[in-house]
């Protein structure tokens, strides 16, 4: 086997296991929340996470703080990957399912499309302008099923679907990184800058926390959620990315919300209707199409 195919083998089981650490993700931060206020979790999840990009600054060479001049990519890459993103997952995780939560922040390409586009960044053909109605009805469909228990609450959806918008946001804005930022650069602006007016917002809920209530088993949710798909996933997808190109590497995050579907059975006992299936995977078949249709 080749160096090159060598380097997209492992790209491909990268991005494999990132998009199960991400579907795994909801559920168990479903279980962490029975225990802990949505915001006091965010809060601490993101504590960790800036502490281990710190430490790795410390210890890098280069710089980790953005050059002057890049600096308002850099604080929009903080408010929207993180800052204001984050008020928008938490609540919207905590108010709906977790598969909903998985399949509504599944929408962020549409959403990208439509900003690229208005950018000027992209253009729209026929195939990405039929899948992005097609997505859209679906995500329609699955939002007015809301007032079953089994598709989660209207409030959550929507709230899913603000944090869709926003890290589409985030997105576009990521497309002008190269030349500007470095890789450690662009997470540290998001992960350390963004942490500042998170941890404002999530203060009171973290003071407030009875900590008498979280169990060993909350906490050890709460660690792996900032290590694996914060710290590292982003880290292991940015280098799948470059391995095997935008598109296919991103094609792989059509399976997180099916990766999430299965374990939010598994672990939360989710159920799933037949309208829920179906305007599920009408917002797929969307995304699949508008995604094969960019330009």
């Amino acid at each position: 086997m080749t160096t090159a195919a060598s380097r997209r083998g492992i790209a491909v089981t990268l991005a494999l296991l990132t998009v199960t650490v991400w579907g795994v993700n909801y559920p168990a931060m479903k279980v962490a929340l029975r225990e802990m206020h949505p915001l006091a979790y965010t809060g601490w999840r993101f504590v960790l996470a800036a502490g281990l990009l710190l430490a790795e600054a410390a210890f890098r060479r280069g710089p980790a703080i953005p050059p002057r001049g890049q600096r308002r990519l850099a604080l929009l890459l903080a408010l929207t990957g993180v800052g204001l993103y984050q008020w928008f997952f938490a609540w919207g995780v905590a108010k709906t399912s977790g598969f909903a939560a998985a399949l509504l922040n599944s929408t962020s390409p549409l959403f990208s499309t439509f900003f690229a586009i208005l950018v000027g960044l992209e253009r729209w053909t026929a195939r990405s302008a039929a899948g992005s109605a097609v997505a859209y009805g679906g995500v329609a469909l699955f939002v007015a099923s809301s007032h079953a228990a089994e598709g989660g609450s209207l409030a959550g959806n929507v709230l899913c679907l603000l944090s869709a918008a926003t890290w589409a946001v985030y997105t576009v804005a990521a497309a002008r990184l190269p030349g500007r930022l470095s890789p450690l650069q662009a997470q540290f602006a998001t992960f350390v800058g963004g942490s500042v007016p998170l941890l404002i917002y999530c203060a009171p809920a973290m003071a407030s926390q009875d900590y008498r209530a979280v169990s060993a088993g909350t906490w050890v949710i709460l660690v792996l959620s900032a290590v694996l798909p914060l710290v590292v996933a982003f880290r292991v997808w940015t280098f799948a990315i470059g391995a095997l190109g935008i598109s296919p590497t991103t094609s792989y995050g059509f399976l997180v919300p099916v990766i999430a579907g299965f374990s939010s059975a598994l672990w939360t006992g989710e159920t799933f209707g037949l309208e829920k299936l179906l305007s599920a995977g009408v917002v797929l078949l969307g995304l699949a199409l508008t995604k094969s249709g960019r330009r």
